[in-house]
């Protein structure tokens, strides 16, 4: 699927953030369309870009924050001409954090609504589900998943906005020897595909580091009570415990959990870790005393400061699009699909309109550096589709949280 041989030069990926106006939404047969006003081309074939998230279940909170970022993306472009002067036309399918709900959503998005390109999903089991469909049909993706099996051959037009499984077990290894002088780790970790994949990364990356592992525990993603694995966890005495968590609410359960049973032990975590809205809600302030996460370093300072003027204005902007969402979401996260809206527009207008997904994959591996959004310094390659690297991360303390949620960082001390 190609669109119309329509160039625009000197496109930007990112434009000025304008207030938001009024759309038409309607639900068809299970479907979310949404047609936003703007100025565009008359006549021109809009873009259909398909959006896969876990709108119910127990992702929703996730869900909510990708469909705000692509909504928002969305509203932005169209108001500044669309893609080439193509409207988009958004479609969401609602995956429920069930990859076979995801292979029915894909199907759906690709056969009847003919999308273009995709956004998302984010969960790694759902997204190498779904794959296959989207490289048989040749549409390119930005997704927001971790794991390391998402490689260029598996994966050939789709690229992530989330750091992988290894980058992020290196982090958390050098935290724990560094920050709570371990020299022993214990690995709890949820059951999805990520997980899996990074809880072989981390013990490797403890192991090289000179630590050991006293042992490893897996819970069932978006389980409320983690006391039998962390009971197990505390037998072997470990000095850390190192905590792959994809959600914020899970890391408040575990430490939640940790609480209950009078484990007073440090915590270095994952990206999840750092998303701590729904973890303090649900365990409290206090419980993030001694524990880190991973965040994107642009969202992050040496102290509570506040975010840079092009952080402020999508700050901003999020709020008056959607006030109530914008209370309780984080907006590092909804940045990363806000962005990935922005890149794939930019592939597109760079390649006269085209949507080929070998052609858009080509030009993100070769030109991806250039992309000056919320979250610059993005970095794949031919070799790998992972956008973000370890230069654009940084430890934080999740609970020292500023204006926008901007992280106090580690390194700071």
């Amino acid at each position: 699927m190609t669109g119309p041989e329509k160039h625009c030069s000197g496109s930007s990926a990112r434009l000025d953030l304008p207030g938001p106006r009024r759309r038409s939404a309607l639900f068809a047969g299970g479907t979310l369309l949404a047609a936003w006003l703007l100025p565009a081309q008359a006549g021109a074939e809009p873009i259909t870009i398909g959006l896969l998230a876990p709108l119910s279940g127990p992702g929703a909170q996730i869900g909510e924050s990708a469909q705000v970022g692509v909504e928002y993306a969305a509203k932005v472009i169209n108001e500044a001409g669309g893609v080439g002067g193509r409207e988009i036309r958004l479609v969401i399918g609602d995956y429920q954090a069930n990859p076979t709900v995801g292979v029915s959503e894909a199907r759906r998005l690709i056969d009847r609504e003919q999308v273009d390109l995709v956004i998302g999903p984010t969960y790694s089991q759902v997204t190498l589900a779904v794959m296959p469909l989207l490289i048989d049909a040749d549409i390119a993706s930005i997704n927001v998943s971790g794991t390391d099996l998402l490689t260029p051959e598996e994966a050939p037009y789709s690229f992530s906005m989330l750091v992988n499984s290894k980058v992020q077990a290196e982090l958390m290894a050098r935290d724990a020897r560094e920050r709570l002088k371990a020299s022993s780790v214990a690995i709890l970790s949820d059951s999805g595909a990520q997980a899996k994949t990074a809880v072989v990364e981390i013990r490797a990356a403890v192991e090289s580091s000179g630590m050991t592992v006293t042992g490893t525990q897996e819970y069932q993603y978006g389980a409320s009570d983690m006391t039998p694995q962390l009971l197990d966890l505390r037998r072997g005495n470990p000095d850390a415990l190192i905590l792959f968590a994809s959600t914020g609410d899970d890391t408040g359960h575990v430490l939640k959990g940790l609480r209950e049973i009078g484990w007073k032990i440090g915590v270095s975590g994952s990206y999840g870790v750092a998303l701590a809205g729904p973890g303090i809600a649900i365990a409290g302030k206090e419980a993030y005393e001694n524990v880190a996460g991973i965040n994107y370093r642009s969202w992050t300072s040496c102290g509570n400061g506040s975010p840079d003027p092009k952080m402020a204005d999508f700050i901003e902007g999020v709020r008056e699009f959607r006030p109530a969402a914008a209370e309780r979401l984080p907006f590092n996260y909804v940045s990363l699909w806000y962005d990935g809206v922005f890149l794939l527009r930019q592939a597109v207008e760079a390649n006269e309109g085209s949507t080929d997904g070998a052609t858009l994959a080509k030009w993100i591996e070769q030109n991806s550096g250039i992309f000056d959004g919320i979250n610059p310094g993005l970095s794949a390659s031919a070799d790998t589709h992972f956008l973000i690297g370890a230069a654009n991360l940084a430890m934080v303390h999740p609970a020292e949280t500023g204006e926008g949620g901007v992280q106090k960082r580690v390194d700071c001390e």
